[in-house]
């Protein structure tokens, strides 16, 4: 193993480092007051659109999506810069772990539903990266 520890505990700080660095590259690179805002029309324009529906107003829905539709690019277009930068990381970190931890694996003491209880580095990685990525994001206000 790369840094002397059981493998599951190495591939384990990895994910975490990792999950951090993503989530960081996400507050650094985007206008989070502007991803709030955008969050809040598209919010504005869903309820709109639910009461048009229930008025049967064809015409408000049309704009009213429209609308949204453009809250959303708004929002889209600041995430895309960290997905880029992210994507690109992880494509390294995926091919560096796959090639120093290609033949580990973990054995849970459950049996996880369509996974069993032997996990390889991916299915390790990803159970550790989701919930530490959600976790990080609360904890440092990114959106």
């Amino acid at each position: 193993m790369v840094f002397g520890l059981p493998g599951y505990q190495e591939v384990l700080i990895i994910s975490l480092v990792l999950s951090l660095i993503m989530v960081l590259l996400t507050k650094l690179l985007t206008n989070q007051e502007e991803i709030k805002k955008a969050k809040r029309e598209i919010k504005f324009y869903q309820d709109k659109i639910k009461k048009a529906q229930k008025s049967g107003d064809k015409d408000a829905v049309s704009k009213l999506s429209n609308d949204m539709l453009k809250a959303s690019s708004k929002q889209m277009k600041q995430s895309m810069k960290p997905m880029f930068v992210s994507l690109i990381i992880f494509v390294i970190a995926l091919g560096w772990l796959a090639g120093a931890y290609g033949e580990l694996l973990i054995g849970m003491p459950i049996t996880l539903p369509f996974l069993g209880n032997q996990l390889n580095w991916f299915w390790w990685y990803l159970i550790i990266v989701l919930p530490t990525s959600f976790i990080f994001r609360k904890m440092l206000g990114v959106e």
